[in-house]
This record gives structure tokens, C-alpha cells and sequence, in this order.
């Protein structure tokens, strides 16, 4: 897992799910413990008040009945008693034993087991009617009588209440739990959003716009902002200077070459001709060189750009232009484009289509298509003509240089390099091959929609 947010989050996540699962193992005994620590109060207090009235009474029998309260003489109320007296040998003690049971256990079986070594016992243990009950025992030694009394309370319904506190309790635990982990992530997100907004300076700088990178951020990243803030300055200066310079060597240049231009045709007229061809063809290969090497100079950026590409509105423009300049050959334009506006700039994607475009029209007898479509988050084109082709052994080099194919045709062959460093700078993909539709040479590629472009 990469992801910052993520880690934090899970991070977040994971200590509130520690903390739910200490809330929910305390809720699983404390509740319960707290009841019966209670009710075994109240039990307790039953059982010494019963074994003061038994051992005081000449006749414990008579006595058991209006010795506590009158829930121990209703019929399965759920509170019960059972005395057992062991007699003590000697002088004057009563010889018989006996168990006196209250009138709320009817007719109903309570046996107790003994106390083995200890003086009390606190336990739960079924009772008459289905009921649980949370029994007392304790042992009380008289003088000449060992008493030991029992003490039985029905809890079923605290049960119930407080399996339904549980659900009720959980069920509010589980929702505030999650409204934690949804408020965490909601705060890990705006404490990151200045990154983000980083980012998407950063590439507003890569095409070439105005933007600076936002300082208002925690002071854990702010000195991280301000740095990428001052290298987007002094990149955005050096290339400034490149671009300058670059200006600045072609203006430099022209006037030698005009003046080798000029002494060709000197030569030329003076009969040498093989010289004067010679100096033309170094001279023409010195302006492509610079053309292409402005060009570069230009896709690294020049200011602020176009805000898109209008696909079938700007091709088509494009197209029309192409026809007219190639009116004397009634050449056919098709352009199948969504009329939609993709975040590519405008002045790349003309000088793009229109070298392909141009470079289609000059080689095709009667008919040219151009086909854009947005696929798996990229722009992918295709450009065919009716011409007669490139043979198989020059479409790998097609881009490549300043390879021209017919030396009849004008131009210094750098159209379709600059639409292989515009292709790269885009992160795409081009290839040239036969068309299988018209015939003539067809160009396919694709631009990533996702990718910014970079400096060549």
C-alpha cells in the first residue's frame, strides 16, 4: 500500500477497532456483574434478616412465613427461600433437623447443595417456571443450631433488559464507529488536499500556464510546498533562457545563410554549377536543422497555451485550408471527430494533424480520412490516403530524421519528425503501414488523455 492516505487511514481504522473491541468485552461482563453485585446485596440482606428471625423463634416454622416480605408468599414470584437447620449435640439442644422452604416455591423442587468449606456462595441456577435465578447461600452457626439459609431472586428479566441494553449500546457503538472512521478520512483528506493542489500546479506549469504552488498547508508539508514552489520558478526561468537563446541563434544564423544563399547563386551564374548546388544544399540543410530545433524550442513551452482541442470544429477548419491549398486536384477531406473538447493544447494538436494532414494531401490521388476517437482514457487517430504508399522497408524510418521518400515533392522532410516529438512529448505511440481502406499510407496512433506532456 503506497498510498499516504490509505495508511493513515488504515492506520485510524485499525485503533478504532481496537478501542471497539475493549468497549465490547466490557459490555459483555460489566453489565451483568453490576446486576448481580446488586441483587446478591439485596439477597444478602434477606438471608441474615431470615436467620435472626428463625434463630429467635421458639416455633421457625410459623415464623419463616411473615419473616420477610409478602413476594415470598405469592406463588412462583421468583423470590425464594430454603432454611436448613442442623442441630448441635448437648444439653438442651433440639434433636431433629429440618428445612423450611418459603410458600412462593408451591409445590415445586429446590434442592441445595452443601457448602464445601466456604461460608457463602453466590451462583445461578435454574429455576421453578423455566426462571434463572441468582441464589445466595450462606452458612450462620447459633447456639445450638447450625443454620443455612438460601436465598433465590429471579433475574430473567434483567437478563432480557440487559441483552437489549447490549444490542442497543452496539448498535450505537457501530454507528459512531463509523461516523469516526468516515470523520478521520474526511480530516486525513483536507490535511493532504495541499498536495493535491501541488500536483495540479505542477502540471499547470508543465503546459506551459501560470500557476503557483500553495502554501497554506500544515506545517509538516508547507516547506515541501515552498520548495517545489521555487523549483517551478527557476525551471519556468531556465527555460525562458533557452527559448531566448535559441530565438537569439536563429536571427544570428540568418544572414550567414542568406549570404551563402547569395554566393550559390554567384556561382551558379558564374557556371559552377556543381559548387552552387553543393552551398543549396548545405545551406537548406542548416535551415532545416534550425526550424527543427526551434521547433523543439517551442514545444517546450512558450506561456500560456490554448485552454483544449475542439476535435471536429478545429480539423474540420483544418481540412477546409488543406482543400483550398490543394483546390487544383479536387482532393476529398473526410474528418470523422467527436464534437468534443479534449485537454490537449490546441497549437500541438494543429501542428500535429495538419504535418500528417499535409503530408497525406501531397501523396493522394483523390481522397483523404481522418478519424479521431476518445478509447480507454486516450485520443486515438488514424489518417489514411489514397496514394501510392511508402514501401515496407521505409515505414520503420517514417519520423526518423529528415527522411524524405521522393525528392519531388517540396519540403525538408521534418513533418513527420515534428510529429514524433510531439507524439513523445505526449507520451503516445504512432506506426505507419498500408492502408487497407484507401490504399495509401495510413497513420494510427494515440495520446493519453491522463498524461501531461513533458519538456523534450
Amino acid at each position: 500500500m503506497s498510498s499516504l492516505r490509505n495508511r493513515l487511514t488504515l492506520a485510524l481504522t485499525l485503533v478504532l477497532a481496537a478501542v471497539a473491541a475493549l468497549l465490547v468485552l466490557g459490555l459483555q461482563h460489566f453489565p451483568r456483574e453490576l446486576v448481580e453485585r446488586y441483587v446478591a446485596s439485596r439477597l444478602e440482606h434477606d438471608a441474615e434478616m431470615l436467620y435472626v428471625r428463625l434463630d429467635e423463634a421458639a416455633d421457625a416454622s410459623t415464623v419463616a412465613g411473615e419473616a420477610l416480605g409478602g413476594e415470598y408468599r405469592l406463588p412462583l414470584s421468583g423470590h425464594y427461600f430454603v432454611a436448613q437447620r442442623k442441630a448441635r449435640g448437648g444439653a438442651g439442644a433440639a434433636a431433629a433437623d429440618e428445612t423450611i422452604l418459603s410458600r412462593s416455591l408451591w409445590d415445586e423442587e429446590f434442592t441445595v447443595e452443601p457448602l464445601s468449606g466456604a461460608a457463602e456462595r453466590i451462583a445461578r441456577r435454574p429455576g421453578p417456571a423455566a426462571q434463572t435465578l441468582l441464589a445466595y447461600t450462606r452458612r450462620f452457626s447459633g447456639a445450638d443450631a447450625e443454620w443455612t439459609i438460601t436465598v433465590a431472586e429471579d433475574i430473567s428479566g434483567l437478563d432480557a433488559s440487559i441483552a437489549r441494553f447490549r444490542r442497543v449500546l452496539l448498535s450505537s457503538l457501530l454507528a459512531a464507529l463509523l461516523a469516526l472512521a468516515w470523520l478521520q478520512r474526511a480530516i486525513v483528506v483536507r490535511g493532504l488536499a495541499p498536495l493535491a493542489r501541488a500536483v495540479e500546479a505542477c502540471r499547470r506549469l508543465e503546459r506551459g500556464e501560470s500557476a503557483s504552488v500553495p502554501s497554506a498547508a500544515p506545517d509538516e508539508v508547507r516547506p515541501m510546498l515552498e520548495a517545489v514552489d521555487r523549483l517551478a520558478h527557476h525551471q519556468a526561468q531556465r527555460l525562458s533562457r533557452v527559448r531566448h537563446a535559441a530565438g537569439n541563434l536563429s536571427h544570428a544564423l540568418k544572414t550567414p545563410l542568406a549570404v551563402l544563399a547569395q554566393i550559390a547563386d554567384e556561382r551558379d551564374t558564374a557556371g559552377d554549377s556543381p559548387a552552387a548546388s553543393a552551398i543549396r544544399d548545405q545551406v537548406e540543410s542548416m535551415r532545416a536543422t534550425i526550424e527543427r530545433e526551434m521547433r523543439r524550442a517551442r514545444l517546450a513551452g512558450s506561456g500560456a497555451r490554448s485552454a483544449g482541442f475542439d476535435a471536429r470544429e478545429q480539423l474540420q477548419a483544418l481540412a477546409e485550408a488543406l482543400g483550398r491549398l490543394h483546390a487544383d486536384r479536387a482532393l476529398r477531406i473526410d474528418v470523422d471527430a467527436p464534437a468534443q473538447r479534449f485537454a490537449l493544447d490546441r497549437e500541438d494538436m494543429l501542428e500535429l494533424f495538419g504535418n500528417l494532414l499535409d503530408n497525406a494531401c501531397k501523396w493522394a490521388r483523390t481522397s483523404v480520412r481522418v478519424e479521431l476517437a476518445e478509447r480507454d482514457g486516450a485520443l486515438r487517430f488514424r489518417i489514411d490516403d489514397d496514394g501510392p504508399g511508402v514501401d515496407d522497408a521505409l515505414l520503420a524510418r517514417l519520423g526518423h530524421g529528415t527522411l524524405r521518400t521522393d525528392e519531388r515533392k517540396p519540403g525538408h522532410g521534418l513533418g513527420l519528425t515534428i510529429v514524433a516529438d510531439i507524439v513523445a512529448q505526449y507520451r503516445g505511440s504512432i506506426d505507419y503501414r498500408r492502408s487497407e481502406r484507401l490504399g495509401g499510407l495510413c497513420a494510427a496512433g494515440s495520446l493519453p488523455l491522463g498524461d501531461e506532456p513533458v519538456s523534450p
